[in-house]
């Protein structure tokens, strides 16, 4: 099934609604790519499909130790930022094949830097600022 939509967001309350919206679509298992810009609002929008799969804790940002684990009714959500890899290869030290089960959704930021060692995507979004007001962002699933 290809799906494509475009959600406009002018606020954190808008991201916020995108992102539940999102959260609603998702079917576990499952592997989301998250593209965009230093900056763009990926662990934002994480945060939000976090919150839209009933996850009321604190999300922070995988950049440093790369995966973050997420308790949520529907499953284990695991947040990855490969941002920092030097080489794919990377991944295999991960252990991600011991992450994936039938109640997994990996959101991965930077998935090119994981090319051919993640998953491929069930759902692809990419975030874009706005050229026309660069305080929105453009959601592109």
């Amino acid at each position: 099934m290809i799906m494509k939509h475009e959600f406009i967001v002018e606020s954190l309350l808008e991201t916020e609604q995108a992102g539940q919206t999102i959260a609603s679509l998702l079917n576990f298992p499952a592997c989301v790519y998250l593209h965009g810009d230093m900056g763009a609002g990926k662990t934002t929008l994480t945060k939000s499909i976090l919150l839209g799969l009933g996850y009321s804790g604190a999300v922070t940002s995988p950049t440093y130790n790369l995966i973050q684990e997420y308790d949520t009714a529907k499953g284990v959500v695991y947040h990855m930022d490969l941002y920092r890899l030097d080489d794919p290869s990377e991944i295999e030290f991960l252990g991600l094949e011991d992450l994936w089960s039938e109640r997994s959704l990996f959101l991965i930021e930077w998935p090119q830097k994981g090319h051919g060692f993640i998953p491929a995507a069930n759902l692809d979004i990419r975030i874009e600022v706005d050229d026309a007001n660069t305080s929105n962002r453009i959601i592109r699933l």
